[in-house]
């Protein structure tokens, strides 16, 4: 059985530091990015986030140690009228892409990047938790990803580090700050066709939070 451990890669500041660590921590890793373009809204962010993942793994690799590499893409014409009866969203899409590629490498533990100040941050913003993250609702698609045999672990760090180690940030400010400036400046959390738009959700946290200006520049 492999000792590889998949990471859910977006090419935004959590997964960044997620990766990062697990790459100091000497894991072998598989990661796996994948374009989100499950409904037409979602689609103008692929452009630049594509340059962001790039730009990032590329510094994370020459920088921290090498690691595999596999991606997928999802584009549909859907549209938001009936969004609500989707298979899925990003978590669900990422839980059943990675589970499919687990199963084919045969890696027992998934990562993705949800921390205890993730869920502090969408409750400040959304004013709801995200708390469904772990609370196993992703089985269903670990499972039909899988056909139930060899479901991999689901791991973040918040359920796998339960407030220490890299689950110990306080804030989204101090797991910036644990991100050197070039990685700030190569990191992207933006569901726009434009690098920051300073309007969405992704956005409004990055300034609630002064990780970015107005302007996008990384503080």
């Amino acid at each position: 059985m492999s000792d590889t451990e998949l990471v859910l890669f977006s090419g935004g500041p959590d997964s960044t530091i997620l990766l990062k660590h697990l790459l100091q921590e000497n894991k072998k890793v598989r990661v796996l990015y994948i374009e989100m373009g499950w409904a037409l809204r979602t689609q103008p962010r692929i452009k630049f986030q594509n340059v962001a993942a790039n730009n990032v793994l590329n510094y994370l690799r020459e920088k921290y140690g090498n690691f595999e590499y596999s991606q997928a893409s999802i584009l549909t014409t859907l549209n938001e009228e009936n969004e609500d009866k989707y298979f899925g969203t990003d978590h669900q899409w990422c839980a059943f892409f990675g589970s499919m590629f687990c199963n084919n490498y045969n890696i027992k533990k998934m990562w993705a990047g949800n921390y205890t100040y993730t869920d502090l941050v969408v409750q400040k913003r959304d004013g709801e938790s995200e708390n469904y993250l772990y609370d196993g609702t992703l089985n269903m698609y670990i499972e039909a990803a899988t056909k139930f045999f060899h479901k991999p672990k689901y791991c973040t760090p918040k359920s796998e580090y339960k407030g220490t180690g890299i689950d110990s940030f306080k804030n989204k400010k101090e797991a910036w700050d644990s991100l050197e400036m070039d990685l700030k400046k190569m990191v992207r959390s933006c569901v726009s066709n434009k690098w920051f738009c300073g309007n969405c959700p992704k956005c409004w946290t990055s300034k609630e939070y002064n990780l970015r200006d107005n302007m996008g520049n990384p503080l």
